[in-house]
């Protein structure tokens, strides 16, 4: 199994250096079995944001990079929870956040709008504010 690195998906994706972005894709393409880890993801987002691509693009990367035919996710469901999350608002690493989190559980949090967002969002578990007391 291949554990792609950030590098390898963004030259990929951003196709921003031709000769690397055709080696990833003839990776891609071998009968290997690949992986990404949710860390890899989260800053795979990142960057695609600070490379002023739009929510809906990331999304449709992720959702390409995520069902490449030879992909293996150990997180598999969690991603694309986080996926989906994430089109409906939510920052990515909160969506992360809450995909890797048991769904019977409470995630506490300081944070107003995250809490609003993942209601809005019909995300699970539920976001709930840390009590005053």
């Amino acid at each position: 199994m291949i554990v792609l690195d950030t590098n390898l998906l963004l030259r990929y994706l951003l196709n921003d250096d031709v000769g690397q972005a055709r080696r990833v894709a003839r990776l891609l393409e071998t009968s290997s079995q690949i992986t990404v880890t949710p860390t890899i993801v989260l800053e795979l987002v990142w960057v695609l944001e600070c490379s002023d691509c739009s929510r809906a693009e990331i999304a449709v990367a992720l959702r390409h990079v995520l069902g490449l035919p030879n992909m293996r996710l150990p997180n598999e469901a969690a991603l694309y929870r986080a996926v989906q999350w994430f089109e409906r608002g939510l920052d990515f690493a909160d969506a992360l956040h809450l995909g890797l989190s048991p769904a019977t559980a409470t995630l506490m949090s300081f944070d107003k709008d995250f809490a609003s967002k993942a209601k809005r969002a019909e995300a699970f578990p539920m976001v709930a504010l840390c009590p005053a007391r």
